[in-house]
């Protein structure tokens, strides 16, 4: 295949950004898991404390970085991500056509996307608004534990663990469904590139409308 045949779909600072905010977010993810089920002893779970908050810093440093340092992009997916239509409706009927091809080795036809499909964009939508929810909750329950009223603050806790629970449960679809379209997953973990005919396919209003073929 030639050089020709690939498309940039996840530039370098864009790869930077994911690279760390998958690294911090299992991080927070696994640890939290251990604190809220109190799965150590507690030398052992003060450790996994420090190492929940350090993640969370790390996180938090990510998403400032990535806001300043690339907010054209920021603005480009939050409109990408907050942009339906009918045919997303549409996609949601099938699923994308994935439980077909998955369980049953049948493809259904499935309503042309750009460059997120219906499901990605769900899933933006909780990264985006839950990430915030996460990040916010989680600064004033370390930092402010003692300037918040009592009440305010068990809203505060709530808020972090509902928003946590949802993207965990995000992230393994996530993650099934990155593995499953191994070309996207490679793309975002290696050189940000994809087939062309990949992405005619599975993003034909991305390729129309918005795309420069590489080479």
């Amino acid at each position: 295949m030639t050089e020709s045949s690939f498309i940039l779909k996840h530039p370098l600072r864009v790869r930077v950004f994911h690279y760390l905010l998958a690294a911090s977010f299992l991080t927070l993810a696994v640890t939290g898991i251990m604190l809220y089920f109190k799965l150590l002893a507690e030398p052992a779970m003060n450790t996994a404390m420090q190492v929940h908050v350090v993640a969370g810093v790390v996180l938090t440093m990510d998403a400032l970085a990535f806001f300043f340092l690339a907010f054209d992009r920021v603005v480009l997916f939050t409109k990408r991500t907050f942009t339906f239509s009918g045919n997303d409706i549409k996609w949601f009927a099938v699923l994308g056509g994935y439980p077909q091809k998955i369980l049953l080795h049948k493809k259904v036809d499935v309503p042309p996307m750009g460059k997120y499909n219906a499901g990605q964009k769900l899933f933006g939508i909780c990264v985006l608004v839950g990430g915030t929810l996460l990040i916010l909750s989680g600064w004033v329950l370390w930092a402010l534990p003692h300037a918040v009223p009592h009440g305010a603050a068990s809203m505060i806790g709530s808020i972090h663990l509902y928003a946590s629970w949802v993207l965990i449960l995000f992230l393994f679809v996530h993650l099934f469904l990155g593995i499953y379209m191994w070309d996207d997953f490679k793309a975002m973990f290696v050189d940000g590139r994809i087939p062309y005919e990949d992405a005619a396919e599975k993003a034909p209003l991305w390729v129309k409308n918005d795309l420069r073929r590489l080479g």
